[in-house]
């Protein structure tokens, strides 16, 4: 019998899921923030958060996912260079979708496993940290007025290219970091949490960098001879391979980085004061 109920109440939590990851990925979708496929990868990565974690995970999911949709609409015009460069646009498929909320979602799911939403928390936190500190140093780093350097060798890229970063991007994804971790608290604002959203947010955010500038796939124009992250350059042209790793492209590299800010925040939550281990 007590099986049979919390299957019940798995089953009702996870059809409300499904119902509230729905209502925001449409809204996502209506306002041209999703494409077809990336709304059903927003159900499919939202329903668990719902459906497990309650209000503040939630409100992390909704916050890192309204604030960046509103920052890309920031310098539009002068983002429009990045088209030539990046594989993808602004509306967000279910390949990116995926690696920003992947991770995640993954947390959740094994909160809901475990039945220890708390302890799977601060893993959904630096994943959810570390998308939105990478997204808000790329939206935000586009309008530097210093040119980017690459994270590696520390050489002028073009802008939009992976691996490069700037002091403007770089503050950017501090307060990215630091605002998941806020809305983390639910109103209750805790060093400890704001903390661990920024160090999660920027080991992954650094980490997506150093992958974007050494294992992912880059490739030039003959026609041009500029890099891009497309098979087919702006003008038209065929790209050639130029480095990296051809199946690496840039939801690898944005998984990646989700990854290592779910592990960096698990570390720094076993090692707070107060706790062993």
């Amino acid at each position: 019998m007590v099986r049979v109920g919390r299957t019940g109440g798995l089953l009702g939590r996870a059809v409300l899921g499904a119902g509230a990851a729905g209502a925001v990925a449409v809204a996502g979708w209506w306002r041209g923030a999703l494409t077809a496929d990336g709304t059903a990868a927003a159900v499919a990565v939202g329903t668990p958060v719902f459906a497990v974690g309650g209000g503040r995970w939630a409100a992390v999911l909704v916050g890192f996912f309204t604030l960046s949709s509103a920052l890309s609409q920031v310098g539009r015009e002068r983002k429009a260079a990045m088209a030539a460069v990046a594989n993808k646009g602004s509306r967000r498929d279910a390949g990116q979708v995926l690696a920003n909320g992947g991770v995640a979602a993954g947390a959740a799911v094994v909160a809901g496993i475990t039945g220890k939403p708390e302890a799977a928390f601060p893993a959904f936190l630096g994943a959810m940290a570390a998308a939105t500190s990478d997204t808000w140093a790329t939206e935000i780093g586009l309008l530097s007025r210093r040119p980017p350097r690459s994270i590696v060798t520390w050489r002028q890229v073009r802008p939009g290219l992976s691996g490069g970063v700037t002091p403007l991007g770089l503050a950017a994804a501090a307060a990215g970091g630091a605002t998941i971790g806020l809305i983390g608290s639910l109103g209750r604002p805790r060093r400890e949490l704001v903390a661990l959203g920024t160090l999660a947010g920027l080991a992954g955010s650094l980490a997506d960098s150093v992958a974007g500038a050494t294992v992912q796939g880059v490739y030039r124009c003959p026609r041009c001879g500029e890099e891009t992250e497309r098979r087919v350059h702006s003008c038209g042209t065929p790209t050639i391979p130029a480095r990296g790793v051809a199946w690496i492209d840039n939801d690898v590299v944005n998984l990646i980085g989700s990854a290592v800010g779910a592990i960096t925040a698990l570390v720094l939550a076993r090692r707070r004061p107060g706790r062993r281990g």
